[in-house]
Parts: structure tokens; sequence; C-alpha cells
């Protein structure tokens, strides 16, 4: 199983049981409800030991596409405290120690968002669709092979 086999299979739970729907795969389709992982990058390398391995991290985007409203009820806040209840739940994730499974030569030390609340990426008006994106990353040791 490759890191983004891993990835996958980590978040697909989560998302079948926010959204009803399969997670997308470096795809973020124009429908509401959906949520798609996009890499950002992968074995990049924080520190090196030349005799044991390396410390690299692989990051992420989570991107939510919800509806839009340009009402003043109260759908956008919705969307945005949907956003950030995912937010919260990675954070939990990383607070137990439950990690995604890494090939066998990988120690994952942490996963963790990289910023504090969700980015509005975008709005499609004519859709009434909006996006949120989640920049995170996983942190982990790699032994040479």
């Amino acid at each position: 199983m490759t890191k983004h086999d891993a990835m996958k299979a980590y978040f697909e739970p989560k998302v079948l049981e926010l959204a009803g729907d399969l997670l997308t795969f470096n795809f973020s389709p124009e429908s509401p409800d959906s949520i798609a992982f996009v890499t950002n990058y992968s074995d990049k390398v924080l520190r090196k030991n030349i005799r044991v391995g390396s410390e690299k991290e692989y990051g992420f985007s989570i991107i939510i596409t919800r509806e839009y409203s340009t009402f003043t009820d109260d759908l956008n806040l919705k969307a945005m405290n949907f956003a950030q209840a995912f937010m919260d739940w990675l954070d939990s994730q990383d607070k137990i120690k439950s990690y995604p499974e890494f090939p066998d030569n990988c120690q994952i030390k942490k996963i963790e968002n990289l910023q504090n609340m969700p980015n509005l990426a975008g709005i499609n008006a004519k859709e009434g669709l909006a996006r949120y994106m989640l920049q995170c990353r996983v942190v982990y040791f790699e032994k040479e092979r």
C-alpha cells in the first residue's frame, strides 16, 4: 500500500459518515456535500540522518464543497462550521495518535492542520456552491531500506 492509498483509506470512513459519499482523490467535483483529498507534496525531507533515515512530511488539502448563499440566512455559517468541525476531528485524531497506515518503514509522528480555520477557497455563484479548503500535513520518520 502506498502513502496515497493509506491517506485515502484513512479519510474515507469519516467522509462517508459526514457526507454520505466517497472521498475523491485529486479531483474536486462541483457537487454539494462533496469532500476531496488533494495531494500537495510527498516525501519532503525535513531532516536527514544519513545512517538511519529521514524525517519527512506529506502535505495535502481537504476541499469541502457546500451550498452557498448570497442572502442573510445561516447557510454560509453552517458550511464554515462544518469545515471547522472536520479540522477539529483531525486535531482529535492526532491527540489520540490515530494515524494512517503508512508503509512499515515509516513511523508517523503527527498529523496536523496548518491553519486555525478553513479558507474560503472560492465560490461558484452560478451553481450556488462554495469550496472550503483545509491545508494539512503528516510528519513521519522514514527508515532507509
